[in-house]
């Protein structure tokens, strides 16, 4: 059985979809780069995929052009999902879709079909709620600096929201759980991978004095008669308000 080895990028993964089908290969299995000692412990042959953007968007043409745009949309944010097996997943189904068409959207009962928009919803649902939950804070560098632990990969779904948003200002955004941030300077933004800090940034003292005062609205505009802890839990879960300036002392 073949291993392919990728980068671990969208991009990487598409080119190892289409290696993969141009090699005809029935029995295969993908590996992100990390992996791939461990991979050829259990393979036959493991297949070092080179990520060429041509090659990638050329596979997304062949795709869109053969089902749809949404549909495309959906494998994406299923694969950054980064559950256990959802390269193998998403492979059944881009080629599926690849050998039926538009009618794929419309097949709910095949696993592939039904499993991958199940996790692109939760994909696209939890990339929906950070849009509300980043908070940015001013750090002595320079740029707005801002934490995240998200369960999906969901950077590259809310990064061109902030560029929109806060696009006057550079700013960071670290996904703590793997590593890497989003990076703005001004003109566009870019992902950066093994992103180490010995520390967290230091904050400027304006931050500090706004974040004390964000803190105190949310105290003081509180009303005592409508409080309901099990509904603010439903819609905050605790998990993210690690983050969050109005539920965190700094």
């Amino acid at each position: 059985m073949a291993v392919y080895c990728y980068d671990g990028s969208f991009e990487g993964f598409l080119c190892a979809v289409a290696d993969s089908l141009e090699s005809g290969d029935r029995q295969h299995e993908f590996a992100r780069d990390g992996d791939v000692q461990a991979a050829g412990l259990f393979a036959g042959e493991v297949r070092e995929v080179v990520t060429v953007r041509e090659s990638a968007v050329a596979f997304r043409k062949r795709f869109v052009d053969a089902v749809s745009q949404e549909a495309f949309a959906t494998a994406r944010y299923a694969f950054h999902s980064q559950k256990p097996g959802i390269e193998l997943l998403v492979w059944r189904y881009l080629t599926l879709g690849l050998q039926t068409g538009r009618r794929l959207c419309l097949m709910l009962a095949e696993e592939p079909v039904h499993s991958v928009n199940r996790i692109a919803r939760q994909v696209s649902h939890e990339a929906h709620k950070f849009k509300g939950f980043v908070r940015f804070r001013e750090v002595e560098a320079g740029f707005l600096y801002a934490q995240i632990e998200p369960e999906a990969d969901i950077l590259p779904f809310i990064a061109p929201h902030f560029v929109g948003r806060v696009g006057d200002r550079p700013w960071m955004i670290h996904d703590l759980q793997r590593n890497q941030a989003a990076l703005y300077d001004l003109t566009s933004w870019r992902l950066v991978r093994d992103v180490e800090l010995t520390a967290e940034p230091a904050l400027t003292a304006t931050e500090h004095d706004y974040a004390a005062l964000w803190q105190r609205y949310f105290q003081r505009h509180a009303i005592p008669e409508r409080h309901n802890p099990k509904l603010q839990l439903k819609h905050v879960p605790l998990r993210y308000r690690k983050h969050l300036t109005e539920f965190t002392t700094r």
